[in-house]
């Protein structure tokens, strides 16, 4: 009879697994059993400049590139004087021209560095943007040239052959050859041969040829390809590519000329030139989004000669919205304010600024922005709510990688006397409105706690370390010195008497190109220069990344080394979203092996913050993660913060689609990683309760409130089949209510857009009480919370 009872059970089992239901899930909570306390740091967030989250974005300046730094005319690249010129010195800038079914052919060009950090990127036997080879001419801070080839199939490029040392020489014109003969590539620079390399990749012997350059602007001319019988492929010049429409920048009108110029810039290193013999000549930027009933003020500084002056217009479209005259410049630079009041509401309205008649003039620091946001602190104020709903503890800034060359006192001050970013990073060339002073003002409108990470200089030669410890120490008196210090007084000047106390400092980010007995020195170094200043500040330092695949010895050196100057290891991890079910506990125990070398350390004390973590997508697989990876951090008691990356991101970005709030210049839209973090951090209480019974591929967290009358449950069903749910609660806890809220959509592809900003969301879910036990169902790839009350 048992037997036949067991096969019953099994092959009901199996039916409902087959109908897309698996057999129940049948769990115990205890809730007069706490096995932890949560910390609620764990809820925390990152806000890097990158993509244009802050300017461009958060920060409430309507204008991209205020100062002509960045994105320039074109998108960075134009034709002058018979060049190519590409302006921006930014990662991975490129163009392709020519025919994809070129087969066997030379490529010549001459090509002068004109700015940055690394060098050229020649392309050749390119299908499209994803299948191509490039030489790599500068590469890796202008040390080295090496071929490099990407593939569609793999989605990242990868050596071919053997690199050469070399540096291009700036301001001079190189002269470079390209071969491609069947499986032959030989290249020549300057008349020598620096690569010769035979690739037997067939899918790979046709293509067309290109240009572009690595952190570098760069110039280009005599451009040609020929084939091997002698045919002239190409000559001249390619055109340029022409920006993206949903990602400003600034484009010439008129008859005049429009010219980027580096004479006497009011700040940074240009300054646009604009003259017109007759009629009316200027800059334009579009979309900017325009209110009807809304002030808009700014200003402009100008100089130069335009007896008639200046104009600035707002279009929608071929219409005028209004039109506003300023007077005739000065020779030496002066701020021209402008107060705007549209009669009509436009999302994708145009502003125009120019000259009239006959004139010379040259325009830096463009600025403007809607009057209720000034008021309001000057955010924008949908992203700064969407912020503000996530109810972060602490927000980690200015990066990341950004933090490399960030140089805090370019950030405060006035506005337009800041100094521009050094590089471009990440498509966007900072302009520091979104500095200090604002950062720390937005924490404490939001009720969050800021953790700002230093640059430690860490690309410099070592004989500069002192000068960033130095900046770094400055950088904590600037925070958190009284009125009366040096860098203190300055706060004060700059309109902030009380010092902030910022608590968390971090000793930079992704460490990993030093060794990390170098870094241990650095964090010996550094860390007492700052508690010199403010011995309160909890120190931050760096880990590994990606489960100590990246620089995993830095962990062991850190903690073995450094543990009585660090509160906390700072390691990050993003995971492919393919790994959505999994990834989570793998991940955990990565985390628990550290906590085991942390515990047996000199500082037991030791924290980890996960300060960048994240599944790399915006579809439902993504929010499926975040659900695992937040139960994961609120039961790992090693972890003690953590920070989900990217935070924000404007939609226009070329990479790195996994941001939780994503907008573009009307509107945004949270990902799925947004709104299962938000439902998380909603229904978060700080006592973790034991969960006894089979989980049977569900995760699950059982948490209670500090109170005792609240019990959460935490649950993901990341399988493809339907779970029935059975809890019982077990102690003194007599749940009276029970409620769920669930995200279900049904599909891992799943996704919000700015269209559809709720088509993932989430929505009440069925839950039944019977005295002490609840029952639910979670459905195939689905993220819940069931809350009970007594």
């Amino acid at each position: 009879m048992r037997r036949f009872v067991t096969t019953l059970f099994v092959l009901g089992a199996v039916l409902a697994v087959a109908a897309g239901v698996r057999a129940e899930v049948a769990l115990t909570v205890d809730s007069g059993k706490v096995v932890g306390q949560i910390d609620e740091k764990i809820y925390s967030h990152f806000l890097e400049h990158i993509f244009f989250s802050c300017n461009g974005g958060l920060w409430g300046e309507l204008i991209w590139d205020r100062s002509f730094e960045g994105n320039g005319v074109s998108g960075g690249w134009r034709i002058k004087d018979g060049c190519v010129v590409l302006n921006t010195a930014a990662p991975n800038q490129r163009m392709t021209f020519g025919d994809a079914k070129w087969k066997d052919y030379e490529y010549t060009l001459e090509a002068r560095k004109t700015g940055g950090s690394e060098g050229f990127l020649i392309l050749f036997r390119a299908k499209n943007d994803d299948d191509y080879y490039w030489y790599n001419m500068g590469g890796l801070n202008n040390n080295t040239f090496y071929l490099e080839r990407g593939t569609k199939a793999e989605k990242r490029r990868r050596g071919v052959g053997k690199g050469t040392p070399g540096t291009v020489e700036p301001e001079k014109w190189h002269t470079i050859r390209v071969r491609c003969e069947g499986p032959q590539i030989t290249i020549w620079y300057d008349g020598k041969q620096t690569f010769d390399f035979k690739d037997d990749d067939k899918a790979h012997l046709a293509g067309k040829v290109g240009i572009g350059a690595w952190n570098t602007r760069a110039r280009f001319r005599n451009v040609k390809v020929t084939a091997l019988d002698g045919k002239v492929l190409f000559e001249g010049l390619p055109e340029v590519p022409a920006r993206p429409a949903v990602a400003p920048a600034w484009e010439p009108y008129g008859a005049g000329k429009v010219d980027e110029s580096r004479e006497n810039p009011l700040n940074g290193d240009v300054c646009e030139a604009i003259a017109s013999d007759g009629g009316e000549t200027g800059l334009a930027q579009k979309p900017l989004c325009i209110r009807k009933g809304e002030t808009y003020k700014g200003s402009l500084w100008v100089r130069g000669e335009a007896p008639d002056g200046l104009v600035v217009r707002l279009l929608d479209g071929e219409k005028k919205l209004l039109e506003l005259s300023l007077p005739a410049p000065k020779e030496e630079w002066q701020e021209v304010p402008m107060e705007l009041k549209p009669g009509a509401t436009a999302e994708n309205a145009t502003l125009q600024i120019g000259v009239r008649g006959k004139a010379k003039v040259w325009l830096d620091q463009v600025s403007l922005s809607p009057e209720s946001w000034r008021a309001a602190g000057g955010y924008r104020p949908d992203l700064l709510k969407a912020i503000a709903d996530l109810r972060p503890p602490v927000i980690r800034w200015p990066g990341g990688s950004f933090s490399a060359n960030y140089r805090w006192k370019d950030g405060i001050g006035p506005q337009s006397k800041r100094r521009p970013y050094s590089k471009m990073a990440w498509d966007d060339k900072d302009v520091n409105s979104f500095g200090t002073d604002e950062f720390v003002a937005m924490c404490k409108k939001i009720g969050t706690e800021p953790d700002v990470v230093i640059n430690i200089g860490m690309t410099e030669p070592i004989e500069k370390r002192g000068d960033y410890c130095q900046e770094a120490a400055d950088w904590v008196e600037y925070c958190n010195g009284p009125s009366t210090s040096k860098w203190g007084k300055v706060r004060a000047e700059n309109g902030h008497p009380e010092p902030y106390n910022v608590k968390f400092w971090e000793i930079d980010n992704e460490v990993w190109r030093l060794k990390p007995d170098d870094y241990v020195s650095i964090i010996k170094q550094f860390v007492p220069a700052m508690k010199k200043v403010d011995p309160s500040i909890t120190i931050i330092s760096c880990g590994s990344g990606q489960l100590g695949r990246n620089w995993g010895d830095g962990d062991t050196a850190v903690i073995a080394q450094a543990a009585e100057l660090s509160d906390y290891l700072s390691v990050h991890h993003y995971e492919s979203p393919a790994k959505y079910a999994d990834g989570p506990a793998a991940a955990e125990k990565f985390w628990r092996l550290l906590g085991e070398k942390i515990a047996a350390s000199k500082n037991p004390k030791i924290k980890l913050f996960v300060s960048e973590w994240n599944a790399q997508s915006t579809d439902w697989r993504t929010g499926l993660y975040a659900g695992g990876a937040l139960n994961v951090f609120e039961r790992c008691d090693v972890v003690g913060m953590a920070a989900p990356a990217l935070f924000l991101r404007h939609v226009s970005a070329k990479s790195w689609d996994n941001a939780l709030i994503n907008f573009d210049h009307r509107t945004w839209f949270p990902a799925p990683n947004y709104v299962v973090m938000k439902l998380w951090r909603d229904h978060y209480a700080p006592q973790r309760l034991e969960v006894a019974g089979e989980a049977g591929g569900l995760e699950v967290m059982a948490t209670k409130s500090a109170d005792g009358k609240k019990l959460y449950l935490k649950i993901v069903n990341p399988a493809e089949a339907a779970a029935e749910v059975r809890v019982e609660v077990k102690g003194g806890f007599a749940p009276a209510r029970a409620a769920m809220l669930l995200v279900a959509p049904d599909s891992l592809e799943a996704r919000n857009t700015l269209d559809k900003p709720d088509a993932v969301a989430s929505a009440p879910g069925k839950v039944q009480r019977d005295g002490k036990t609840v029952r639910f169902t979670m459905p195939r790839w689905s993220a819940g919370v069931v809350t009970l009350e007594e």
